[in-house]
């Protein structure tokens, strides 16, 4: 799991649909800031307050969220307007994550904040590589304003949706949502037709929207029936998408099919680059995406894996990527990642994020639960900046590390990261 950070003033989250049944469910926002002096932070749902925590510099907080306001595992809560989302505002900028699990399974989602919501994106999930109906497809949208109209086209005519409808007998969608309304879409992964029939979906809006998408839950790596993990994060509409991406290697072994990326083209003849590899890799059109393998993620020593991607158009690139390696479990801890392009005016400072090794789940291995899970802190910076965390300079085996096919870049990759 990893974060994209947005230091902002508003943040959306749209609701999910588990599939899993399984018990045990946690879901907390984590909310932190670079500011001292102390603010509240308003959270919502359905336009009706909920909550209001307080945070400064150095005191981060959490808050319990009801499963009921962001979960749902209803066949009835789908493909209908309904209240579940949550929305979190404030006077002054403010870092917000949502992190949740149930038995066996966790995920982080990190706002975008106000760069999360516009009108135009396409879906995202990791294609399913086993038949499975635990695992599913699974986009959700929500409104920021009243009387905003979504339409999706563009999936696959293969697609059977969980509400009865297919891609040829519903090849269009089209609803209506007021302000802090959701619409949750669900295929279910025992049907060969939406392990990959709706990525690439173009979605719609006459006014801004925030999308979450993925799996809850997922299985990318292969033919793994007992094994998978929630792969889910929040979107940006095509607007705010780019062309070059620095990616660091999560904790999988090369050769697992486990550390990979999506790549979701935006426009058509878009040609994708990996490292410094002539010719391209793929040529994808409009809706179209590639799977781009772990074998082209390069040694930069110490263990230290990374890859450079460029895109000769604006496209969507999602990060799969293990929790862990361990030979039999690796399978079953899959992440699900959208990596913002690189540009030079990424913030030079992420100060703070909050309990960065937190997030409360229960497993196999962990029957009455744990809280604090061994974290890797992956960096990508421009070349020749002096980089510290917690106030300290890494140490040298963690980076930099240069990246194949640019001068510009390079890449850290700090263990056991706390504070």
């Amino acid at each position: 799991m990893s974060t994209f950070a947005q230091l902002d003033r508003e943040h959306w989250f749209a609701p999910m649909m588990d599939r899993t049944g399984n018990p045990n469910p946690y879901q907390k926002l984590y909310l932190s800031t670079n500011r001292s002096t102390p603010f509240p932070v308003n959270i919502y749902n359905n336009n009706v307050l909920i909550g209001t925590v307080t945070i400064s510099k150095n005191n981060p907080q959490k808050f319990d969220v009801l499963r009921d306001y962001i979960i749902t595992t209803l066949q009835t809560d789908l493909f209908t307007p309904i209240t579940k989302g949550l929305y979190l505002k404030a006077d002054f900028p403010f870092y917000a994550n949502l992190r949740f699990s149930v038995f066996n399974h966790a995920e982080i989602i990190t706002s975008k904040g106000i760069p999360s919501t516009g009108k135009t994106f396409y879906a995202a999930n990791a294609p399913i590589t086993v038949s499975n109906n635990i695992l599913n497809f699974m986009t959700s949208i929500l409104a920021t304003e009243d009387n905003t109209t979504v339409t999706i086209s563009g999936y696959k005519s293969t697609v059977q949706f969980s509400n009865g409808t297919t891609g040829v007998t519903n090849p269009t969608m089209t609803f209506t949502l007021n302000k802090g309304k959701s619409f949750i879409i669900d295929g279910i992964g025992d049907i060969a037709g939406n392990f990959d029939g709706f990525i690439g979906a173009k979605i719609i809006a006459n006014k801004a929207i925030n999308v979450t998408n993925g799996n809850f839950n997922g299985q990318y790596a292969g033919n793994y029936p007992t094994s998978s993990d929630i792969l889910m994060d929040q979107a940006v509409p095509v607007e705010r998408l780019g062309t070059e991406f620095a990616l660091v290697k999560g904790n999988g072994n090369i050769g697992s099919n486990m550390e990979t990326a999506l790549v979701i083209a935006t426009e058509d003849n878009t040609q994708i680059y990996v490292n410094n590899e002539i010719p391209p890799i793929a040529t994808l059109n409009t809706g179209q995406y590639y799977i781009i393998p772990d074998s082209k993620y390069i040694l930069q020593g110490n263990n230290h894996y990374n890859l450079y991607i460029r895109t000769t158009k604006n496209a969507y690139v999602y990060q799969m990527l293990a929790g862990d390696s361990a030979s039999g479990s690796e399978v079953a801890t899959g992440g699900f990642n959208f990596i913002p392009a690189l540009y030079c005016y990424l913030p030079k400072q992420i100060n703070e994020l909050g309990f960065i090794d937190e997030n409360f789940v229960l497993s196999n291995n962990n029957p009455t639960g744990i809280l604090n899970i061994p974290t890797k802190l992956n960096l990508i910076t421009q070349k020749g900046a002096v980089v510290t965390v917690n106030g300290n300079i890494p140490p040298a085996n963690t980076g930099p590390f240069d990246m194949t096919g640019t001068n510009n870049w390079v890449t850290y990759g700090i263990s056991n990261t706390t504070g």
